[in-house]
């Protein structure tokens, strides 16, 4: 177990406000698919387009990096010893809203246990529950979910802005190759560019598409052949549209902050 991060707000603002991510100079915004919860369904109508002060503790869209610099601002590092009761008593109270909905409890959960141990680093399982929560998703403790490229890069991308003195462990770095496999992407980008993915044996040339890699990802146009080279760059370019579509949505929010 680690000492929580003691980075004050405006350090933390500082490392997740840059206006595009170091590996992606010329990043293109498109929009990723939706992913249906039970939150979301159950709330659909409490949704709206725009995340605001007013509906962030509720708005399935809200992001876990802006709920938890909110809980910051107001209480410091103290919330993070809180239980989740203590959260859905206080928040109300003291934000002026009604409630903390479901969805966005899991995130503050996911993002408590980034601060405060290393185990999302260490243990797949972990791994695995806060992964589907930073991604919007209830986390199911008893039947394993299978997480998606996609969904592993935007939860790591949350938990490097959280903490950068963690090192991954063998156990989930041995599971991300295998969740890189199932998605069939066999050259790992930025944030996961620290995994390796056994593609011995496979037909196609890994090195044709790293060495292609920063023309498609700097020009954002996915090449058309039909070979499986361009395959790659595709579920590639894809995956980082997806990311810079979760990274948008912090930036957009990050007004939020300035209400409170």
């Amino acid at each position: 177990m680690v000492g929580m991060s003691t980075e004050s707000l405006s350090d933390l603002l500082r490392r997740i406000k840059p206006d595009a991510p170091p590996e992606d100079p010329d990043p293109v915004v498109v929009s990723a698919p939706e992913e249906k919860t039970e939150e979301s369904v159950l709330h659909k109508e409490e949704a709206p387009s725009a995340v605001t002060h007013k509906n962030v503790f509720r708005h399935p869209d809200a992001h876990p990096i802006v709920l938890d610099l909110l809980l910051i601002k107001k209480y410091g590092e103290a919330w993070l010893g809180w239980e989740s009761e203590t959260i859905e008593h206080c928040v109300p109270i003291d934000f002026g809203v009604d409630r903390v909905s479901d969805i966005n409890m899991s995130k503050l959960n996911a993002v408590k246990t980034l601060h405060l141990v290393d185990t999302f680093w260490d243990r797949w399982e972990v791994f695995v529950w806060c992964t589907m929560a930073l991604n919007a998703t209830f986390p199911d403790f008893v039947h394993m979910q299978a997480p998606t490229v996609i969904q592993a890069a935007t939860a790591v991308d949350a938990a490097n802005r959280i903490r950068s003195d963690v090192s991954w462990g063998s156990e989930v770095t041995s599971f991300l190759s295998v969740v890189h496999r199932h998605d069939g992407i066999l050259v790992p980008t930025q944030p996961l560019d620290f995994v390796v993915v056994d593609a011995d044996g496979l037909p196609l040339d890994l090195d044709n598409v790293r060495e292609r890699w920063p023309i498609v990802r700097a020009s954002g146009v996915a090449p058309a052949e039909a070979t499986p080279e361009a395959e790659q760059l595709r579920r590639m370019l894809f995956n980082l549209n997806a990311l810079e579509h979760s990274r948008t949505q912090l930036r957009q929010q990050l007004g939020v902050l300035k209400h409170e």
